[in-house]
């Protein structure tokens, strides 16, 4: 399904959208799957979506502020129930596998000062009852965001979580269910919350690494 056919479904709020070359990059051959949404909720005149060649793609990007970018290489499949939530940057390489409900965050939501976050809610009920988005004039100084990079040839499991600041190496595998606060080193294995390393797929892969 191409994206102008979908466009309708891909805004959070579709009557403040300026157009869809504003902000997004999409190659026609890729593949956007019936669960593929974009949920932009802060208006913003760049390009924040960049996606390359050949995807499948049944994931969820969502931009909860004016800021954020979000790349996707090519070959790459991300299944349904994905969301990648940016505030910073979140890049995906080429043929990299992200199995369903993973959830990748660039920024922390919330301040680690409950200050913030007692205005947070009083900010969020605000606009609730002015019929706004609840995000709608967040103070977002308060909020840590830092990029993430999924490099080539990773594979992300089921119920995943990538947090900020995160890169994942090259041909790295995130086990299902993994909570991931520190960069994971290419070609290994990680589990747990908090994942570590619990392999090394450098001796299984032989001379391939080298070609």
């Amino acid at each position: 399904m191409m994206i102008e056919k979908i466009i309708n479904k891909l805004f959070y709020n579709p009557e403040k959208m300026v157009s869809k070359s504003n902000y997004v990059e999409c190659a026609k051959s890729t593949v956007l799957l019936k669960k593929f949404t974009i949920d932009f909720r802060e208006k913003n005149n760049k390009v924040r979506v960049n996606i390359g060649e050949n995807n499948m793609l049944a994931c969820n990007l969502i931009f909860e502020s004016s800021d954020g970018q979000i790349e996707i290489g090519h070959n790459c499949f991300i299944n349904g129930s994905t969301q990648l939530i940016s505030r910073k940057s979140i890049i995906i390489g080429n043929y990299v596998t992200i199995a369903w409900n993973v959830t990748i965050y660039d920024h922390d939501s919330h301040s680690l000062d409950y200050l913030n976050r007692r205005e947070d809610i009083s900010q969020q009920l605000f606009q609730y009852r002015s019929g706004k988005s609840i995000i709608n004039d967040k103070n977002w100084a308060t909020v840590n965001s830092k990029p993430i990079k999924i490099c080539n040839d990773a594979w992300v499991g089921m119920n995943a979580i990538i947090l900020k600041g995160v890169t994942v190496g090259e041909g790295a595998v995130i086990a299902a269910g993994s909570v991931v606060t520190k960069d994971v080193a290419p070609f290994t294995v990680v589990a747990g919350n908090p994942a570590i390393q619990v392999k090394d797929l450098k001796a299984n892969i032989g001379n391939k690494l080298e070609k």
